[in-house]
């Protein structure tokens, strides 16, 4: 199945809305966060330090954000997220390639997942189905995964919030739903835009390398 692409500026504002009831600064918040810790390991670092960094910093900055808004903190087979029990949404932050926000691609996670991320696409598939015949075979509707996609090479930062629906040898290869939250361009606006007042911390963005 082709995932639906959401890119233009007023669908990708609607559907965060609908979605997520989120705007879409409070994503461009979080990946701003990332990509100042990305840019602080120094050549010192452990190879694996920037991705670790910048995945834990998006994913404090997400509850940050989004508990103060009525999500809640989660964790499931390993995977740290913010859920949303009214909306059925859980979301979560990854580290992906060059395939993000290309239309033409598909974004991969940089670092391999284990076996549980097996569970979360059926979980997934499973709300698909619930939504498609509009029944349930659980006592309740299954939670709906998204991730936060997140690519930075020191040069370009691109960010889509997509849900995953297929898993192979270790990588996400497959999304059902995408929307692009910083296409090629954008984050030279941000960089030039002033910085947000939104959280408790300010985050110098520095994306040259050490």
């Amino acid at each position: 199945m082709t995932a639906i692409i959401h890119s233009d500026p007023r669908t990708v504002d609607r559907r965060l809305s609908q979605y997520f009831n989120s705007t879409q600064d409070q994503w461009i918040d979080i990946v701003k966060v990332a990509v100042a810790a990305r840019a602080r390991c120094t050549d010192d670092f452990p190879k694996s330090a920037p991705g670790y960094y910048a995945w834990e910093s998006a994913t404090t900055r997400s509850r940050q954000i989004f508990r103060r808004e009525g999500w809640h903190k989660g964790e499931e087979e390993g995977i740290e997220t913010i859920v949303n029990h009214d909306l059925k949404k859980k979301v979560a932050i990854l580290n992906t390639d060059f395939g993000t926000c290309d239309k033409n691609r598909s974004p991969r996670n940089r670092t391999l997942k284990g076996p549980a991320q097996d569970k979360v696409m059926d979980l997934n598939n499973q709300y698909e189905m619930f939504k498609r015949h509009e029944m349930a075979p659980f006592k309740e509707a299954p939670y709906s995964l998204w991730y936060l996609c997140i690519f930075d090479d020191g040069k370009k930062v691109r960010a889509e919030i997509s849900r995953p629906s297929e898993y192979s040898s270790g990588y996400i290869v497959k999304y059902s739903e995408r929307i692009f939250i910083l296409q090629d361009g954008d984050w030279e606006k941000v960089l030039l835009a002033q910085p947000s007042s939104a959280g408790p911390q300010d985050f110098k963005i520095n994306i040259r390398r050490k």
